[in-house]
């Protein structure tokens, strides 16, 4: 049996959450105005029967006033197997999203998969190095948690908004 010529990586085509209307999202993430101290979740996107075993991940936030330095924005990716059985009362559906009392519904989802840590800029996209994410399930939801000290940037139409969750599939091809 022959060994493989080479190895390599490719990417697939993205997974873009943000408003609705925004210029190449595909699926709803209302970030707009995101207050400090809160939280939203996405709508579910379906990976696909066959889908990638990573994603690259990417969390880009747009604040309207300088956040404090060294403040927080986390991503929270949820899978489920079946579309209806979320962890950490993620619904599948666009919409605020409870943190509960000392954050026990984050707690249920686990660690963060990207922490977007804050420079002191404001009418910035502020955007952090991607991550690696491997999916437990089919189907995925965005959670963001916003601790930047500041709300995202309220925008006046949905094609400005800057912040978004990209999901892209990252295979790896065997070449003989």
């Amino acid at each position: 049996m022959a060994l493989p010529d080479y190895i390599e990586a490719t990417q697939g085509t993205a997974i873009v959450w943000g408003e609705a209307g925004a210029s190449g999202v595909t699926a709803t993430l209302s970030l707009d105005a995101l207050a400090n101290g809160a939280a939203r979740m996405g709508a579910a996107v379906d990976l696909g029967a066959n889908f990638a075993d990573e994603y690259i991940v990417e969390l880009r936030v747009e604040t309207g006033t300088a956040p404090t330095a060294g403040n927080t924005a986390e991503l929270y990716l949820l899978s489920s197997t079946d579309n209806t059985n979320w962890p950490a009362k993620v619904t599948g559906s666009d919409g605020a999203y409870t943190l509960g009392t000392s954050d026990a519904n984050l707690r249920q989802a686990g660690s963060p998969v990207v922490t977007l840590i804050a420079t002191n800029d404001g009418n910035t996209v502020l955007i952090q190095s991607q991550a690696i994410w491997r999916p437990r399930g089919r189907y995925v939801v965005p959670v963001v948690d916003n601790n930047l000290g500041q709300a995202f940037r309220d925008e006046t139409t949905a094609t400005d908004n800057g912040s978004r969750v990209i999901l892209t599939p990252r295979r790896t091809v065997i070449n003989d």
